[in-house]
């Protein structure tokens, strides 16, 4: 999100791929500016009808013929479509149990992800028609143009092939979005809009940042295949479970262990804990000892050489305990 905006220029703040931080300076473009784009798009168009990249209009058509989209796909598109209408109007008219409109939002939330999911191919492939080439042709030109240091007048890229060279920069890739917000009207706040969340956040379902919470306020992930609740730890992104649902109320740290995202117990390294391994079979079903790599022979070549010296010591010292013993008596001193 940008920092400030004035009448004519919106300021970022970002970093580097040194971690150093940049500000530049995101101006609205001028006529001659958008002129220069459709210049652009125009040579992009060309190039990619030449290459035998596919019209836009063509773009089911194909699909099809490859196989990435059906009658069946159709179908599924026009009834998610439709369930997520009816799911948002029953959020909209209210007059239903607090814990029934709950379920809904959360259903609404996987049937908008199911969507997103389908047609996520086909919006891939749209960038990559005549169309999508010639836009992204336009609006790389644009930022070119309209990303500016500090002065305010000095573009950030001497021309369009320095973006195309820096254009991965954690900083150009926020210019870049910022740009992209204020000269296509993009709302930034969009997720805040959906009914779901407005819902869940209203009801104290979800924070600020939409993420489901408990009663307590902790960010929780919600398994919505058995209703169980696990705490989100944030760095890491790991989900807290516990043994016992005394556990969980008190939030007792020696009840808590790690799952991922589907339930599976995992380490502090997010490795999946496998209880009872058992050894890989040959053919004739036999059990295979487990190879030993040549850094564990020489880690136990080292240990064992460690105790050998150790037992050698000791027995050293016992050696010499003997010999400082206690003098005999035809050895005392009058």
């Amino acid at each position: 999100m940008a920092d400030k905006k004035d009448k004519k220029f919106v300021e970022v703040n970002s970093k580097d791929d040194n971690d150093k931080d940049v500000t530049v300076w995101i101006k609205r473009p001028t006529t001659g500016e958008y002129k220069n784009s459709q210049i652009e798009y125009n040579r992009a168009f060309r190039e990619a009808l030449e290459g035998g990249a596919i019209l836009k209009k063509k773009l089911g058509e194909y699909m099809r013929s490859q196989g990435l989209w059906d009658d069946n796909k159709d179908s599924e598109e026009k009834k998610l479509l439709a369930e997520v209408g009816n799911q948002e109007g029953k959020l909209k008219k209210g007059g239903i149990p607090l814990e029934e409109a709950k379920e809904i939002a959360l259903d609404l939330k996987k049937t908008r992800a199911k969507f997103r999911n389908l047609i996520a191919e086909r919006t891939l492939l749209d960038s990559n028609t005549v169309e999508g080439q010639s836009d992204n042709a336009r609006f790389n030109s644009l930022v070119s143009l309209c990303v500016l240091n500090e002065d305010k007048v000095t573009p950030m890229f001497e021309d369009l092939a320095a973006y195309d060279k820096n254009g991965d920069q954690p900083w150009a890739v926020k210019a870049a979005g910022e740009l992209a917000s204020l000269i296509y009207e993009l709302d930034p706040n969009y997720d805040n809009t959906l009914e779901e969340n407005k819902f869940l956040k209203n009801y104290n379902f979800a924070n600020k940042e939409n993420e489901l919470i408990n009663v307590d306020g902790h960010a929780i992930f919600l398994d919505q295949e058995t209703g169980k609740e696990h705490l989100i730890e944030t760095e890491g992104m790991r989900f807290v479970a516990y043994r016992t649902e005394e556990g969980y109320q008190e939030q007792d740290n020696e009840d808590r262990y790690y799952v991922n995202k589907d339930g599976v117990e995992i380490d502090e390294d997010g490795e999946p804990i496998v209880d009872d391994f058992l050894p890989f079979l040959d053919d004739s079903g036999k059990n295979i000892p487990v190879p030993i790599s040549a850094e564990d022979v020489e880690k136990a070549e080292e240990e064992a050489k460690t105790t050998e010296e150790v037992a050698e010591t000791a027995e050293g010292e016992e050696t010499s305990t003997k010999k400082r013993g206690r003098p005999k008596k035809t050895e005392e001193v009058a």
